[in-house]
């Protein structure tokens, strides 16, 4: 099967490995990357499509995207946002995500994620990769979009292991009652997706969320951290998320940006 990946970076490029594990063939759209490539190019063959672009980029990007190929399979794997409203217009849409790094699968490590359709286990499924299905697609996508926030707080604490500890139950029980409250299922928080995911991004010290909470602890600003890492997913979902009634969302918040 030809597949466009949209969007080259660490992770497009695990998913291309992926793909060509399962004997799939797959091209790249990238303009950074690959500026001599364009959409249309990259899609012209394409028998579904894979969005793996920055979440900030997301909206802007759909708003130019060819209707032609929003009839395609799509999957998206892209972390941070809160509702698939987006995604209306696309009627044979799913989504995948779970406790998997880039670097780790390109290395041949296995992992565990979530998706939300029969068509993305198949073309994702293999001795290296487990995928686990849900019919929560909504609580997939918050479930990512948390566990970001979750790790720049988890970077905060992380010189006090038992205070961590505790910390990844309550945002874990805070990602539960935020589903619930969001139209979402509670029980996708206990997945890969949810809590696994959760565990790998608030516990690996090479994590850029996590990252950005040392630095939070060390006195630094969001402009000096995003210079340094240029990409922090939870600083902008912090920003996105609903923070009324949920402390460390809010405690987040306020960290990243010295309220």
């Amino acid at each position: 099967m030809q597949i466009a990946i949209l969007g080259a970076g660490a992770f497009g490029q695990a998913l291309a490995k992926i793909l060509r594990d399962n004997h799939h063939a797959s091209t790249f759209y990238d303009p950074l990357l690959f500026p001599e490539i364009s959409l249309d190019q990259a899609c012209r063959r394409a028998e579904a499509v894979i969005i793996a672009i920055p979440t900030e980029a997301i909206t802007s990007f759909l708003a130019i995207y060819p209707p032609k190929l929003k009839q395609l399979p799509t999957i998206l794997t892209s972390k941070g946002l809160f509702s698939l409203e987006l995604f209306k217009e696309f009627p044979n849409f799913s989504i995948v995500s779970g406790p998997a790094f880039a670097d780790e699968i390109l290395a041949g490590h296995g992992a565990t994620m979530t998706a939300s359709s029969q068509f993305c286990a198949k073309l994702l499924h293999n001795q290296q990769i487990d995928i686990e299905l849900s019919d929560d697609a909504l609580g997939i996508t918050i479930c990512g979009a948390l566990k970001n926030i979750y790790a720049i707080g988890a970077g905060y604490r992380a010189e006090a292991p038992d205070e961590l500890a505790k910390y990844i139950q309550s945002a874990h029980q805070e990602t539960k009652d935020y589903l619930a409250r969001h139209g979402a299922q509670a029980a996708t928080a206990e997945l890969s997706c949810g809590l696994g995911d959760l565990i790998l991004t608030c516990t690996n010290r090479t994590s850029r969320n996590f990252r950005a909470g040392q630095l939070l602890r060390k006195g630094q600003s969001k402009r000096t951290i995003l210079r340094k890492l240029q990409t922090v997913e939870g600083i902008s979902a912090a920003t996105r998320a609903d923070r009324k009634g949920y402390p460390l969302i809010s405690e987040i918040y306020q960290l990243v940006n010295q309220k």
